[in-house]
């Protein structure tokens, strides 16, 4: 099967939630698929914050958390080149930037930051 790809790593409007949707038969491959995109994230920042929110449903994924993994897929597949190179041999300076989004977690009304 093809899948064509796409160019944001998550849909803007879309809202994941604990309780909505069918449970995945299989949370194992959603675990392990989860925690191969949060390896990516050290030299692909640009998925930091889609793979921060969908790790928070490791313990009971549903079928829609793994439709959005599926779509970082489908994001990534779009410029695999496209990355941080870091060279031993040279000197950079690195500089970070934070977003947070006080209260947006629709289940816990918790504090969302994105790095």
């Amino acid at each position: 099967m093809s899948y064509s790809t796409v160019t944001t790593p998550l849909e803007c409007n879309i809202k994941l939630l604990a309780d909505a949707g069918h449970l995945h038969n299989d949370p194992t491959y959603y675990r392990k698929l989860v925690g191969k995109l949060n390896f990516l994230t050290n030299t692909r920042l640009d998925i930091a914050y889609n793979v921060q929110q969908l790790s928070q449903y490791m313990q009971a994924p549903r079928e829609r958390h793994l439709k959005a993994a599926m779509h970082v897929l489908r994001y990534l597949k779009n410029d695999p080149g496209l990355g941080i190179f870091m060279s031993r041999n040279s000197t950079f300076t690195l500089k970070a930037f934070c977003d947070s989004d006080c209260a947006s977690c629709p289940d816990s009304k918790k504090l969302v930051s994105g790095a």
